[in-house]
């Protein structure tokens, strides 16, 4: 299946997964009276990074309307360490007696699996999908007063484009290796930043040119009016973004660089995940899956996290791990850009 074409597929599942997924989880759900595996049991929601960030966001506000769907106590807990994978760790390894699953940078996690990066202690094919929370594009920013006045003129440089980035294997590092690889512009990493603030300072300052991160996770800088939008790494305009031309619009030079954006945009689309321990008894995470049904379609939850700007974008257990399993075979030459991205 062709990265355009999991992507099509995809948003097609997106609205009967969760079809099923409501309709599995009956009435009973809605009755304030649910009954199931975990009814009365407290349950971990992990989230793998400190409080405050984005996937925090998106835990803490699933966590009650999963409580009133599952008819449980869902308890939050940060656990940093790693870029994520100490808890993902401890979730791949957590024993079937565990009430633990968690959020995960998909994205991340990928690559580090195809990149066999230290410390990533699990195989993604085996782990239980739960379903995926959202999957924001990739937009490239520069600065407000920036002489880049498009993608296009990025894509001409003559002199090495600044990009900053976290570090390697970082959203913000693999992204910009696989579009100046594809289109073929010079361009360089500047690494070193504590966080993504901090590297985007640096573009502001004029001490770097641009920068790649999730819409969701610049958005907040643009609205400011502290950088500027040139493209959204992505077959479509995002809603958050619909003025800002998709990357596609300065059509990549070959099949070969298509390829690699292809590639890319099917990576950003397994967005943040839920997760389960592959020992966790199916039973339960069959009534997680359709738990989770059950929070996305509650009109509260989506009204709620569209006022933070961060919209869900939900898709079933099996659908997610379909995507995943996909990008983890991705054409060879698009798995060794993501190793080199380390």
């Amino acid at each position: 299946m062709s990265p355009t074409t999991t992507r099509t597929v995809g948003r097609a599942l997106t609205a009967a997964a969760l079809a099923a997924l409501l309709a599995a989880c009956g009435s009973s759900a809605g009755s304030g009276e649910p009954a199931g595996p975990f009814s009365g049991e407290d349950v971990d929601l992990v989230v793998p990074y400190e409080p405050g960030g984005g996937y925090d966001a998106y835990a803490r506000a699933l966590a009650p309307y999963l409580e009133e769907c599952l008819g449980a106590t869902i308890v939050v807990r940060n656990e940093p360490g790693a870029g994520g994978l100490v808890a993902t760790n401890k979730t791949a390894a957590a024993g079937p007696e565990d009430n633990r699953f968690q959020i995960v940078n998909t994205v991340g996690l990928v690559s580090a699996q195809i990149a066999a990066a230290a410390g990533a202690n699990f195989d993604l094919n085996d782990l239980n999908w739960i379903g995926r929370v959202s999957a924001p594009p990739n937009v490239v920013v520069v600065a407000q007063d920036s002489p880049v006045g498009s993608f296009a003129d990025l894509a001409a440089a003559q002199q090495p484009v600044r990009f900053v980035a976290q570090g390697p294997g970082a959203n913000d590092f693999i992204a910009p290796n696989l579009v100046g690889t594809a289109y073929g512009f010079p361009f360089e990493i500047i690494t070193g930043f504590a966080g993504a603030p901090e590297a985007r300072t640096a573009v502001v300052a004029g001490n770097a040119d641009a920068h790649v991160l999730p819409v969701d996770s610049q958005l907040p800088a643009i609205e400011a009016g502290d950088v500027r939008p040139l493209v959204t790494i992505d077959h479509e305009p995002d809603p958050l973004l619909p003025d800002t031309p998709t990357i596609f619009e300065t059509a990549p030079p070959d099949d070969r660089a298509k390829m690699i954006i292809d590639e890319l945009v099917a990576l950003g689309q397994t967005g943040r995940g839920l997760i389960a321990s592959p020992q966790m008894p199916q039973d339960r995470v069959e009534a997680l899956r359709q738990g989770y049904g059950c929070a996305a379609g509650d009109a509260e939850l989506l009204a709620e996290l569209d006022e933070q700007q961060r919209p869900l974008d939900p898709l079933g257990g099996p659908e997610t791990a379909q995507l995943v399993a996909d990008v983890l075979t991705a054409p060879e030459e698009f798995r060794q850009l993501v190793v080199a991205s380390y």
